[in-house]
């Protein structure tokens, strides 16, 4: 240090230079820590972090979200974000949709993500069609519902690795003809027509999306049998009938939005396991007979709770009632999901609901029953 004895070490403007500053604050956690950090950013993406990026006509590596982009910060971080595996293990793969093959360093990118992630089981995002397709005469002829070259090049990747896939949603899927042999699957995202495509017995938890054929027919899988959990985001009172059969084991059962069919349930149905149902009331009488078509002699034994999306007037309260008297259950509690405050139900609307359940409840809160004199 002999060059700062030059008059500058006594002066007030100038002070001895330590190069031994303590490194910045995110560099001292320890590693354990910031790979939490990692984990929590990664898992607080809507959908799964994407794994590629796309403009209006091209696609590429998506380096600016998480985890990617944990790697650009340093070496320390890029160590650490590289040896987390369950940092790699979420990922949204969009499929371009083009004929044209991809460059190969994008399936690469792909493969070497999948290797990041190691023996984790797999939460993954499927979304087909992001790229427009170019018109030409030999993409005239391909069938529709024909992966492009792109989408296999990429589909083949992630089927390479099926037997690790835990969580998977498959989005504007229908038609690709595959089939997904899943031994880890746990949870599951697609359409009708998709589930029969899947080996998957240990799945639990299904969701169902798009519209249904008026003439789809129903077939049971072993993937079916364990089936604890069924979301679907609209049915008719005949598929949801059909789930009963096809899904012996299940628990629970949500349906966002009953529509009308022209097909006919089946009859007297005996299911030993639903503890839960969640559908909506259609507030149109004639929608509401559908409601009365899922109930006629239906036995749930188990049954315990029923969730209507509904505000609790007369026309739904009568609908409630009328199709539970066709059922044989027993029913504990029936919970109100709706906008009106709890302090605005009438009480003396909602009382016939305490001949068929032994309580009710709005949003949870139960309601007491009135009191007559």
């Amino acid at each position: 240090m002999a060059a700062f004895d030059l008059g500058l070490t006594h002066s007030r403007e100038y002070f001895p230079v330590n190069v031994n500053w303590p490194a910045a604050h995110i560099h001292m956690l320890p590693v354990e820590l910031l790979q939490q950090v990692f984990l929590l950013v990664v898992n607080d993406v809507p959908d799964c972090p994407g794994v590629f990026s796309y403009g209006d006509t091209t696609i590429s590596a998506n380096v600016g979200s998480p985890p990617l982009v944990f790697t650009r910060v340093c070496r320390f971080w890029r160590v650490v974000a590289h040896s987390t595996t369950a940092v790699w293990s979420r990922m949204q793969v969009t499929l371009p949709g083009r004929i044209e093959p991809l460059t190969p360093f994008l399936p690469s990118f792909l493969q070497s993500w999948l290797a990041r992630s190691g023996d984790q089981p797999l939460t993954l995002r499927i979304v087909s069609g992001e790229l427009p397709v170019r018109t030409t005469r030999r993409c005239t002829r391909q069938s529709c519902h024909e992966p492009s070259r792109a989408d296999s090049q990429l589909l083949g990747i992630l089927l390479s690795e099926s037997k690790r896939w835990g969580t998977v949603a498959l989005v504007s899927a229908d038609g690709w003809n595959r089939d997904f042999d899943t031994p880890q699957l746990r949870s599951l995202q697609c359409c009708w027509s998709e589930l029969s495509s899947f080996n998957a017995p240990n799945l639990t938890h299904l969701h169902i999306t798009y519209r249904w054929s008026l003439t789809m027919r129903f077939r049971h899988t072993p993937t079916c049998d364990n089936v604890r959990h069924l979301w679907v985001e609209n049915a008719s009172a005949r598929i949801i009938r059909s789930t009963f059969l096809m899904f012996p084991r299940m628990e629970s059962i949500k349906v966002d939005q009953i529509r009308s069919d022209i097909g006919h349930p089946h009859d007297s149905t005996t299911h030993s396991c639903l503890e839960s149902i969640t559908f909506p009331i259609p507030s149109d009488p004639f929608q509401q007979r559908e409601v009365l078509k899922i109930f006629g002699e239906l036995r749930l034994p188990m049954l315990r709770k029923l969730t209507f999306v509904a505000d609790p007037e007369e026309s739904e309260v009568f609908c409630i009632v009328a199709a539970l008297e066709t059922a044989s259950c027993d029913v504990q509690v029936i919970n109100f999901q709706t906008t009106i405050p709890l302090s605005e139900v009438d009480v003396d609307v909602i009382e016939p609901l305490f001949s068929v359940a032994r309580e009710v409840s709005v949003h949870g809160e139960m309601l007491c029953r009135p009191v007559r004199q």
